[in-house]
């Protein structure tokens, strides 16, 4: 699998700043169409940082609800992991996962679970996928990176993609649900030989940026620059 590499680096004097107004840099990746709505990763900064990763997800499921602010708690996961893809996993009435089972109408780079928990126990569960990574080369393990809710007897499809949300907050943690991203926030879309990329903070824009010498991705759409959404 694809090994990604993102340094964020934050000049002394916005990092006095950022450090005084509490805020961490926060990551997230989108599952499916649409924004992300999960904060993966809440890094309190430092003047360089370093997340590594490898495209490996696997599946959980939580009696978590999906709403604005709330902390996801795993209830199960598939084990071992990393979960496969082109098929999908049954969660049963024992609150486990059962066996992959290929689906050849589920494509690859898709991962999915059929909600087998009897509708008398839980009408409904939150499923999602979670993702490791190397903070600083300190270990983040198996953080949530989506949440969606999932009738009983329905079954869930999640295809990730590459891509990472970059910002700056203070209120939600990692493994945090969020409804929409405020703030001003940089996409850095990985992936088609891209595995490295390295952003400054931009404080007059308050924003990441590449670094002089990467400017050329803005110029080929690799780096997002995204305003505040409107309340």
């Amino acid at each position: 699998m694809p090994n990604y590499s993102l340094t964020l680096n934050i000049a002394p004097d916005d990092l006095k700043n950022i450090k005084a107004a509490q805020q961490r840099i926060t990551l997230a990746k989108p599952v499916g169409s649409g924004d992300p709505n999960v904060i993966w990763l809440s890094i309190d900064p430092f003047q360089s940082t370093t997340v590594e990763w490898t495209e490996d997800y696997w599946v959980f499921a939580s009696t978590t609800a999906v709403a604005q602010g709330a902390s996801i708690s795993k209830l199960s996961e598939v084990t071992p992991g990393p979960a496969l893809d082109g098929g999908y996993y049954p969660f049963t009435s024992a609150a486990v996962f059962n066996s992959f089972q290929k689906d050849p109408s589920i494509p690859g780079g898709t991962f999915a679970a059929n909600n087998d928990m009897p509708n008398s126990q839980y009408p409904f569960l939150t499923f999602g996928l979670s993702q490791s990574a190397l903070i600083n080369k300190k270990p983040a393990e198996r953080k949530p990176i989506s949440a969606q809710t999932v009738l009983a007897t329905q079954q869930i499809q999640m295809t990730p993609f590459t891509s990472i949300y970059i910002w700056l907050q203070s209120q939600f943690a990692s493994e945090t649900i969020i409804t929409k991203i405020i703030g001003h926030t940089a996409v850095a879309k990985f992936g088609g030989g891209v595995n490295d990329m390295t952003l400054k903070y931009d404080a007059d824009r308050g924003v990441f940026v590449p670094e002089t010498s990467s400017k050329a991705l803005l110029e080929q759409g690799l780096i997002e620059l995204r305003t505040p959404l409107l309340l």
